[in-house]
């Protein structure tokens, strides 16, 4: 398939580009994504990072998106041993760190941005979802793996990683609803402006 060179397409493309860089830089975005993040914790004992760092690999620049997924996972970890009053043990923190390693591998992955995701909101969608399927199979193979050497086995069972996948899938899409939104009124406050 070409490529049109259409300047309406060029055009088009080059706003999506900007608009993407503009709340990749907002201070905004960052807080706001860290701030639900963090907050999640409260809801779940295990926090969405599969959706978390996905989400801010494709919508931040890579040391901003490494840093606002650390942020979330710490809030988790600090939230769960200090309010939740996880086990303090060498194995819970072992699997707070794969966790934390989880959540920085999936946000590389996501922070990988291949040029289709760039250049439109639709390849930007595409890529948000093949980043958090990707993303979710790294991170559940990671704790599948530690459960295998720490126990020999592992109870993470077909139903309750399809729950997992839900809770992610539906965390990302509802974050990236939020990110494209915010897209959209940048787009169409520019669009309202005069060229001169």
């Amino acid at each position: 398939m070409q490529e049109s060179t259409h300047p309406i397409s060029i055009l088009k493309s080059n706003r999506w580009s900007v608009v993407w860089n503009t709340i990749a830089q907002s201070r905004l975005w960052i807080v706001l994504l860290t701030a639900i993040g963090s907050l999640s914790s409260v809801i779940y004992a295990h926090a969405p990072l599969v959706a978390f760092g996905a989400v801010a690999g494709t919508t931040l620049r890579p040391r901003r998106a490494l840093g606002a997924a650390i942020a979330i996972w710490l809030a988790n970890q600090l939230y769960g041993f200090g309010l939740r009053h996880y086990p303090q043990t060498a194995e819970s923190l072992a699997w707070g760190l794969v966790m934390g390693l989880g959540t920085v591998l999936v946000t590389a992955i996501a922070a990988l941005r291949p040029s289709f995701s760039q250049t439109t909101h639709r390849g930007h969608g595409i890529w948000v979802a093949i980043a958090l399927l990707s993303g979710f199979l790294v991170f559940e193979g990671l704790v599948l793996s530690l459960g295998f050497l720490l126990t020999g086995s592992h109870v993470l069972t077909w139903a309750i990683l399809a729950r997992l996948l839900v809770k992610d899938v539906l965390w990302g899409l509802g974050l990236t609803v939020i990110h494209l939104g915010t897209a959209q009124f940048l787009i169409a406050r520019d669009q309202a402006e005069p060229l001169c």
